[in-house]
């Protein structure tokens, strides 16, 4: 293989361009937008995505503009200690169990990167059509050019365009649950990964993400019909209301001038294969998950990890893209299928044998183990 194209500049997107021009291959990488950047909420990063981090060559870097944790902390709504439990390593590290930074610093980081690597980019354009032909495939642009090659990777996430030219339409699931994600100083006493839980409407947690920042992440249920109002600071706020501990010093906290997005919990598992001849779908294109176990970007950074192993192996690339799939979706199928449990708990409190905090825990060690 001599060329490829990523399209999508998220996540998984430059970390696939990384993983495959690190392999002597010719690079090219389209984005809709104007520009790659994120939104300016925090991200964690559990032990496995650092372990790709690592393997990717930006874990260093990443872990410098972050804030490492070891546990997690259960608090009920008035802010009272339920449990800690130990955040593991992922298995043949020596790395913190987690790390909270800002999103757009990860995308900046891996952005230059893929730049490194010499990863070609353009902006602006995105996919209109694609023709398969044997051991290639020819992708046209909406701006009208067009060219060939070896392998495409979709990598456009959950509305992926290059899944519905290659797979057809899949169903995306409303979970039920929105989220607004907030960016607030951190309290000098919030040292860990910590959430807020027991409520019957909201479930509230706290990501540090460096020496005076953290991000808040609130948790509410919602149906279809839902839409924001204009001032999210008076929502967050009357979230927050019924919550003591670390809840009431951020509800203070929030005003007006606060950075504040919302988003709604939905996701989708596209079925084996994630190709088609030579057009592969990866990260959230193929396996979108709401953020329950923090584990979205991890299976992300894997997919462009273990992509890039598969077809350096030496079986070719149709064995290599066959190997890949198998190799992640029963990992994959976890995340989402684990994240959605947690979700339904959340908005149907009292659900018997509900148990948040272990099969959080559980999810934790599993996912520490090698991809």
């Amino acid at each position: 293989m001599t060329r490829a194209l990523v399209v999508g500049g998220g996540i998984g997107g430059l970390a696939t361009a990384t993983a495959l021009a690190s392999r002597d291959i010719d690079v090219e990488l389209v984005e809709r937008e104007s520009e790659i950047h994120a939104l300016g909420s925090g991200i964690t990063l559990i032990g496995a995505a650092l372990r790709a981090l690592e393997r990717l060559g930006v874990y260093e870097e990443c872990a410098a503009a972050g804030y490492a944790m070891d546990d997690f902390e259960l608090f009920d709504p008035a802010g009272n200690a339920i449990t800690r439990f130990p955040l593991p390593k992922a298995v043949g590290t020596d790395h913190p169990g987690m790390v909270g930074m800002m999103r757009p610093e990860l995308h900046r980081i891996l952005l230059a990167r893929a730049q490194r690597a010499g990863v070609t980019m353009r902006t602006g354009t995105a996919v209109a059509g694609v023709e398969h032909h044997a051991g290639s495939a020819t992708v046209t642009l909406d701006d009208g050019g067009s060219a060939r090659y070896d392998l495409v990777v979709g990598a456009d996430g959950l509305r992926s365009t290059v899944r519905r030219l290659v797979v057809g339409d899949v169903p995306i699931r409303f979970l039920g649950q929105g989220i607004y994600r907030v960016v607030l100083p951190r309290p000098e006493a919030l040292t860990t990964e910590c959430q807020l839980v027991g409520d019957p409407e909201t479930t509230v947690g706290f990501t540090p993400t460096g020496p005076d920042s953290m991000y808040m992440y609130v948790l509410f249920p919602i149906d279809e019909a839902f839409r924001p109002g204009p001032d999210a600071a008076a929502a967050v706020r009357e979230r927050l209301e019924p919550f003591g501990g670390f809840g009431a010093t951020a509800r203070a906290a929030v005003d007006e001038t606060t950075p504040i997005n919302y988003t709604v919990f939905e996701n989708l598992l596209v079925p084996e294969p994630w190709h088609r001849d030579r057009v592969l779908l990866v990260g959230d294109a193929a396996h979108a998950t709401t953020p329950h176990l923090a584990a979205g970007a991890a299976m992300c950074l894997e997919d462009a990890v273990a992509l890039g192993e598969e077809l350096g192996a030496g079986a070719g690339i149709d064995d290599g893209l066959r190997t890949f799939a198998k190799r992640r979706f029963d990992r994959c199928r976890y995340v989402v299928e684990t994240s959605a449990q947690i979700s339904y708990w959340e908005t149907h409190p009292g659900t018997p044998g509900a148990d948040h905090a272990g099969l959080m825990g559980q999810a934790f060690t599993q996912l520490a183990q090698p991809f």
